[in-house]
């Protein structure tokens, strides 16, 4: 098994379709985005641009262009269309240069500061550069789209997250979907971060509480015993539009500043699919950023496996991102070049190992066979100077990570029946500790050589058993070597 570097290829279905929501949304009117199904080619200077500037200006979502926010009137269904035709654009914007255009973002305080917060001062706050956001999110609601605009946009609403900055500056922030565990219509504190584009100030959209037969099932979806409560009647700061909105909660990997809002679209018992990329490659920098001390206290000493393995207790539902450590025989540790060099950066170096490790349980039995052992994915940035590599070894390591999914794989059967599916956790880590076999150097004593010949005499009694069982021991670990599935693949975020 093998998780390898990112596919170069995106499947035509999935760029068409974004290219079809990018172009639709680049109208005003139904009839305008009818025209525009049939073309939906964007402008040959996209490829050209470096500046968040010409970018806008090549979609015409510039500030000149976003001057229906400055408006002083409520919100409309052209601004809402409007707004949905940045967040498309923002979110369909190269890699590359969104990443670039991120660290170039000015703190949300100095945008939204000035004499005058309700729009007097707008020319100066709203500019085409990047805003950042950092600290409490206070609310969530879903701001509710018309027929048209949830037909153009895939979608029926977008969420609308309150933001109280660090410094206090409230801000309003239009996204796509905030994280899938904030409740909604409810008072909430939790740290947030958001990098997006300032459209408008002192004024935007107000979510409609709901009706009041919608009230009970929201409350029911919610589970949280609390009242609903209308939106907030103060007005914002700052209205501006991002491609997400960052949940760090305080835990050791928020502490690290992994986005759990990236864990919504981790998928269990699949393989891994493009929405566990994000969140895979934000662990493998976060490690890189903490000691491995640091891990190996947060996870503790070796846990039992069972449950993370039992798909009826759905571990990871609850507890996924928590550190915990293993102890087992690892019988592949293969190292991952990363082609992307956007990956490369942002993790720090250009390579990963792969583990696969095999951890003792109790009996158990996987696929109608009794087993005393089950394996584990174990992805580490590095390995101890020394420990043998490659795809059939034999060691014993003990490795402190993170749990991010529950993996499925395919195991093939013999005789042409369907393969079995095995599922199998997968976690990340700064390094692998290895335990080295002692050399006979080292656990023969001086007295130990007394009992050495004696040894040796029931030894050659013993030999044919001995024979038997090692041979006993290879068939074991070829069945072992079986369990593991041929390749894992890390495919891109937009497939």
């Amino acid at each position: 098994m093998r998780i390898a570097g990112l596919h170069k290829q995106t499947t035509l279905q999935s760029l068409r379709q974004r290219m079809l929501i990018a172009s639709c949304l680049a109208s005003v009117s139904a009839a305008t985005c009818t025209a525009e199904l049939t073309s939906a080619t964007p402008p040959a200077a996209e490829a050209a641009d470096t500046s968040l500037e010409n970018y806008l200006a090549t979609w015409k979502i510039d500030k000149a262009s976003r001057q229906i926010f400055v408006q002083s009137i409520p919100w409309t269904d052209a601004k809402q269309l409007f707004a949905l035709r940045v967040m498309a654009r923002l979110a369909l914007a190269p890699q590359a240069l969104t990443a670039k255009w991120n660290a170039q973002a000015t703190a949300v305080s100095v945008a939204a500061s000035g004499p005058d917060a309700n729009g007097s001062d707008a020319k100066q706050k709203i500019q085409d550069q990047f805003v950042r956001i950092s600290g409490r999110a206070i609310f969530v609601a879903p701001q509710e789209l018309s027929a048209q605009q949830a037909e153009i946009a895939d979608r029926k609403q977008i969420d609308v997250v309150r933001i109280v900055g660090d410094d206090g500056v409230v801000v309003d922030v239009l996204t796509n979907s905030a994280s899938k565990h904030w409740p909604r219509w409810q008072t909430i504190d939790e740290p947030a971060a958001a990098i997006g584009l300032p459209l408008s100030t002192g004024q935007g959209p107000q979510p409609m509480f709901p009706a009041a037969e919608n009230v009970a099932a929201i409350e029911s979806t919610e589970n949280k015993r609390a009242t609903l409560q209308q939106w907030p009647t103060e007005s914002p700061a700052l209205l501006i539009a991002a491609t997400r909105v960052s949940w760090y909660p305080p835990t050791p990997l928020g502490a690290l500043g992994v986005d759990y809002g990236l864990f919504d679209t981790i998928v269990d018992g699949k393989k891994l699919v493009a929405g566990d990329t994000d969140a895979f490659y934000e662990i493998v920098a976060a490690v890189g950023r903490v000691t491995q001390a640091g891990i190996e206290t947060a996870a503790g000493p070796p846990c039992d496996i069972v449950p993370m393995i039992d798909p009826s207790q759905d571990w990871f539902l609850e507890h996924r991102g928590e550190p915990i450590t293993i102890k087992g025989t690892a019988l592949r540790a293969v190292r991952i070049a990363i082609d992307d060099p956007i990956r490369r950066e942002q993790i720090g170096t250009d390579h990963y190992w792969e583990l696969f490790v095999f951890v003792d349980t109790l009996l158990i039995k996987v696929n109608d066979r009794l087993q005393e052992s089950y394996p584990l994915v174990c992805c580490v940035r590095s390995l101890p100077e020394g420990m043998p590599t490659g795809e059939n070894i034999n060691e014993h390591v003990k490795i402190s990570a993170f749990a991010m999914k529950r993996y499925e794989y395919p195991i093939a059967r013999q005789g042409g029946e369907p393969d079995n599916r095995q599922e199998t956790p997968l976690l990340i880590g700064k390094q692998a500790v290895w335990v080295p076999r002692p050399s006979p150097n080292e656990t023969i004593s001086t007295l130990g050589w007394v009992f050495t010949l004696l040894a040796g005499v029931v030894g050659l009694l013993l030999l044919l058993g001995a024979w038997s069982l090692n041979r006993d021991v290879r068939k074991q670990r070829k069945i072992a070597r079986n369990q593991l599935p041929d390749r894992v693949t890390i495919p891109r975020a937009d497939e």
